[in-house]
């Protein structure tokens, strides 16, 4: 009877064990998404916080955006770079917390639109489709549809992407990326250039022939 009673037992603790185990699991994978979402809703944050850091350094720079690069390598010594631009009090904004340390240790995680440097946001004649700012990941582009993103994304398969009228959108498919000689304001390919026709040429002038004088 003894026999069987510790076998009940240990059958029950076995399945307990399970269950509990289960729920565990659950929990964990439950954090994790709660973990993911709190990083992006940093993220977005930290891109708010950006978009009002810029507009005061345009106050400060009498309206106008100063000369920023798309990325600088070395973020505290270039004075092009984002983090330049607004000052070390956003050193800790300009990071995404999903990005690795290597990356994190930079100072910046983020890409800037160049083609808005030196120009006033209120000059932007559609700034709800002109980004100003997205997470360095954007750069991950498929060759042939430069909207989709490849690679590993930090949020959940997208990114965050900062507009030049202040809104923060979550999105797979970010706005396409340009080479700078090819931007223009909306960050789209510019038309191509009417091509000048070379002005007509004159015939040539035909001299009358003159006869050849014998010699004596």
């Amino acid at each position: 009877m003894r026999r069987k009673w510790q076998r009940a037992l240990v059958a029950f603790t076995l399945v307990e064990v399970t269950m509990v185990a289960g729920i565990i699991g659950g929990a964990q994978g439950s954090y994790t998404g709660a973990l993911d979402r709190a990083k992006m809703a940093v993220c977005q944050h930290n891109l708010r916080q950006i978009y009002q850091g810029l507009l005061i350094v345009e106050l400060t720079e009498g309206g106008r955006l100063p000369q920023i690069a798309f990325y600088a390598k070395e973020p505290r010594k270039n004075r092009r770079s984002l983090l330049r631009a607004l000052g070390s009090g956003y050193e800790g904004v300009l990071v995404c917390p999903c990005m690795p340390e290597d990356i994190k240790k930079k100072g910046v995680t983020y890409v800037f639109n160049d083609s808005l440097s030196g120009r006033s946001l209120d000059s932007v004649r559609n700034p709800r489709r002109t980004w100003l700012v997205m997470g360095m990941t954007a750069v991950m582009r498929d060759k042939e549809d430069p909207k989709k993103l490849i690679g590993k994304q930090p949020h959940s398969g997208g990114v965050n992407v900062l507009y030049a009228d202040g809104r923060v959108e979550w999105t797979k498919t970010p706005p396409v990326l340009v080479k700078p000689k090819e931007r223009t304001e909306e960050g789209e390919q510019p038309a191509e250039e009417p091509k000048q026709e070379a002005p007509p040429t004159s015939p040539p002038i035909r001299l009358p022939r003159v006869p050849s004088v014998p010699r004596p």
